[in-house]
């Protein structure tokens, strides 16, 4: 008998899409060449053997562009970066600290209302999430944008010189390691 935790692990993996990189390949039994799509790592060919998916079965997917990954790992920099430099946000993580700029902002959120027992109805802006399964690349950088411009209207002034420099070549479109 499986545990709670067990089973959770279990459902979280196989909610975990697998990547794929698409190939020329020759059919061996034919000799025709096609463009296939092949498991990007062993992990996304160790789910695909998970799931049971066999060679010369067919199966319905949704393909979809995979995000930048470096683009997400430099948001949550710059979410670091917050949360060192600015007064009274130390208490925050880093992912903790993009979901507050994104609020803040109001760039990829849904507003919301909320019917409080006592207070009434509110709007509250909900954050839509970051997560390379449930955000486009174009509506990530839409949010990168909205961040970057956030910042430097709300937070710069309060940014040391060297703090503020840096912040601005993380959001110039360098590349710098994330």
């Amino acid at each position: 008998m499986k545990t709670a935790a067990a089973k959770k692990i279990q459902a979280k993996r196989a909610r975990r899409p697998i990547y794929l990189t698409c190939m020329r390949l020759v059919d061996p039994a034919t000799g025709l060449e096609y463009g296939a799509f092949v498991p990007s790592h062993p992990i996304d060919q160790r789910l695909a053997k998970e799931r049971g998916y066999r060679v010369g079965h067919e199966y319905r997917a949704e393909i979809k562009q995979a995000r930048v990954a470096w683009q997400h790992r430099l948001i949550h920099k710059i979410g670091q970066l917050m949360v060192d430099n600015v007064e009274g946000w130390e208490q925050l993580k880093s992912h903790d600290a993009v979901k507050r700029l994104q609020r803040e902002s109001g760039v990829c959120c849904e507003e919301l209302e909320v019917d409080i027992p006592g207070v009434g109805k509110l709007m509250v802006k909900q954050a839509e999430s970051l997560a390379f399964d449930d955000m486009e690349q174009d509506r990530f950088e839409q949010l990168f944008e909205g961040i970057a411009q956030h910042i430097g209207s709300e937070y710069a002034h309060v940014l040391l010189d060297d703090v503020r420099a840096e912040f601005w070549q993380m959001v110039s479109g360098e590349r710098r390691a994330a």
